[in-house]
């Protein structure tokens, strides 16, 4: 089975504030995959999270590329095709994919992450760093444990087989 990717209709996303600012970025600029948690509840929503975005920081839309529950459901979040915010200076060159939570996800959420990274990869034709969002930028942000999981390769049960 594939990855299976909740469309921005999915969860009824709102539209950019202004569709004049989004900007495109090609796949073949992506050279990063930077992970992130929410330090949210694990219930929160997407559109919950894409209205802090929007409504308190004064973004044009949800800030992650894509955000993962702990179920392992997948969210398009800004997509492949548009430039993130969620790691200054790594908006290019960055996917930015978002637990949502904080610091400890499940497996099925780690598998999720893990399949969106290989997704990545494959899309843009080349191998893209594993990234905390900590290793880019001045924060806490993923975690200790998450963190963790990233620098030792992201790896799931399927690999240690």
């Amino acid at each position: 089975m594939g990855l299976v990717i909740v469309n921005r209709a999915g969860w009824n996303a709102r539209p950019p504030r202004d569709p004049d600012e989004v900007e495109h970025v090609a796949l073949s600029a992506r050279t990063e995959f930077v992970v992130h948690h929410t330090e949210t509840p694990t219930t929160r929503s997407p559109r919950s999270i894409q209205d802090g975005h929007m409504d308190e920081r004064g973004w044009n839309d949800i800030g992650y590329n894509f955000l993962v529950r702990d179920d392992g459901t997948v969210y398009e979040g800004r997509g492949w095709l548009v430039r993130g915010a969620h790691a200054k200076d790594h908006n290019i060159t960055g996917l930015g994919c978002a637990y949502i939570g904080m610091n400890a996800p499940t497996e099925a959420a780690k598998e999720s992450i893990r399949a969106l990274y290989d997704e990545a990869c494959a899309k843009t034709g080349h191998t893209l760093s594993q990234l905390g969002h900590s290793q880019v930028g001045d924060t806490d942000c993923p975690g200790t444990k998450l963190l963790a999981w990233v620098e030792s390769g992201m790896l799931v049960a399927r690999d240690q087989v």
